[in-house]
């Protein structure tokens, strides 16, 4: 009867090159793939699904940034005008409350209107400049839509 003897688990592909025999994946080399993907994956789900549920208000943001800039539109068409109730003069001072946006159910608009010196610091007398920052906020759009606030500057010259 003939033995054979057991095959050595290095083959010699040339002088001092030994190789390991690779057949297919170990137990260990699976569980730590699964391992890996069990830590990735979710953090991969959690990446995507915070990026969609930002872009979902990315319409209800612009809607509000365009309602804050018309609303700013019409103070400086109002300043640059010359019927009886315009002008620089007649840009009334104080902090606004919100009201509704006509033609949009889910906004709302504040004109805020002070007198300020050269240097932008509240300044109780007109010295000629006054900052008009307008805010529009969404309501019932979603959590995730900020307020757009514009700021400018308006001069009585």
């Amino acid at each position: 009867m003939k033995i054979i003897p057991p095959r050595p688990p290095l083959t010699k592909g040339g002088e001092g090159d030994f190789r390991v025999k690779d057949d297919g994946f170990t137990l260990i080399e699976v569980i730590l793939i699964i391992v890996i993907m069990a830590i990735v994956i979710p953090g991969l789900i959690a990446g995507v699904s915070y990026m969609t549920a930002s872009q979902v208000n990315l319409l209800g943001t612009t809607t509000a940034a365009n309602l804050a800039q018309e609303e700013l539109e019409k103070v400086i068409a109002k300043k640059m005008s010359t019927c009886g109730t315009c002008g620089y003069a007649n840009i009334t001072v104080g902090a606004g409350t919100f009201s509704a946006v006509t033609g949009f159910p889910n906004y709302e608009k504040k004109t805020d209107v002070e007198m300020v010196d050269s240097g932008l610091n509240p300044s109780g007398t007109d010295l000629g400049y006054k900052k008009v920052t307008i805010t529009v906020r969404a309501v019932g759009v979603g959590p995730s839509v900020p307020n757009a606030v514009l700021v400018s500057l308006l001069t009585n010259y």
